[in-house]
């Protein structure tokens, strides 16, 4: 009977990444884009990288969420001026339309789930990350409904946190 019960039950849903799917030389290659951009600063040439990942078959909404949430753990462990010149290169790309919004604000979710965590080893994360999303609001961006979510969840976490967010809220409720 407890076998019966137990194949009847439903397993309990575990929010997992997309990024899962994405294969290990994708992956490898968003960490060299992202590492070569803070060395460089060329958004042209990150440009033209993405573009080739895409062109190789490479899934375009898994390759702009792995983007952006490599990009921010890269920028969030690295500082301040490694976080603004992210936060630039996101908004060039999305102002390009090689990044979309939707798929963006996936990746900035799947970082804030985490933000507890990497405050624990970086303390300005939660600051960094809200100037950040901040910015591409204010530029419109990023898809509010599903920032808001993300933003929303860190909130409830931690009060402490959620003070860093305070911009960012009022913004979204714009």
């Amino acid at each position: 009977e407890e076998e019966e019960e137990e194949e009847e039950e439903e397993p309990k849903v575990v929010k997992k990444s997309k990024m899962e799917l994405l294969s290990p030389e994708g992956e490898n290659a968003i960490g060299s884009i992202l590492e070569e951009y803070l060395c460089i600063h060329d958004t042209d040439e990150a440009v033209e990288c993405l573009q080739e990942l895409y062109g190789k078959g490479h899934p375009k909404e898994l390759v702009n969420e792995e983007v952006v949430r490599k990009g921010l753990m890269l920028a969030l462990d690295a500082g301040p001026e490694e976080s603004l010149l992210i936060g630039k290169m996101f908004s060039s790309l999305l102002e390009r339309k090689v990044l979309e919004g939707v798929d963006s604000a996936k990746g900035f979710c799947d970082v804030m789930a985490d933000l507890a965590d990497i405050a624990i080893d970086v303390p300005k994360a939660p600051q960094l990350m809200a100037s950040i999303i901040e910015h591409l609001l204010e530029k419109r961006l990023l898809d509010k409904k599903v920032i808001g979510e993300g933003v929303q969840q860190v909130c409830d976490e931690s009060e402490a946190m959620g003070k860093h967010f305070e911009a960012v809220k009022a913004l979204l409720a714009q």
